[in-house]
């Protein structure tokens, strides 16, 4: 392989996105998807979940929109928590027992 192949290869590397479902996976261990508010114990937004992955893994390539896709693959949903004064979309999960 030319010089110039091997240096574009190592370029597609780089900026390829990184797969979101095993973080999802890991967060699944000790979370489920939460049916309702009432059952929710756990309330995060998509930066937050976005924050721990590059917490533990600051190389990732993933963005807002990624996180979005793959909760909502995962079966998680989101919704204004119950009482709140304004219009903040969270994240609902259910610590597993």
């Amino acid at each position: 392989m030319s010089n110039k192949g091997k240096k574009k290869q190592e370029q597609e590397q780089e900026q390829a996105p990184t797969d979101v479902s095993i973080y999802i996976a890991a967060l699944s261990v000790n979370f489920r998807p939460a049916a309702n508010p009432a059952e929710t114990t756990h309330w995060f937004s998509t930066d937050e979940v976005l924050a721990a992955i590059r917490d533990i893994d600051p190389s990732a390539k993933i963005s807002r929109e990624q996180v979005f896709s793959a909760l909502r693959d995962a079966g998680y949903d989101f919704c204004n928590r119950p009482g709140s004064h304004g219009l903040l979309l969270r994240w609902m999960f259910r610590e597993k027992s």
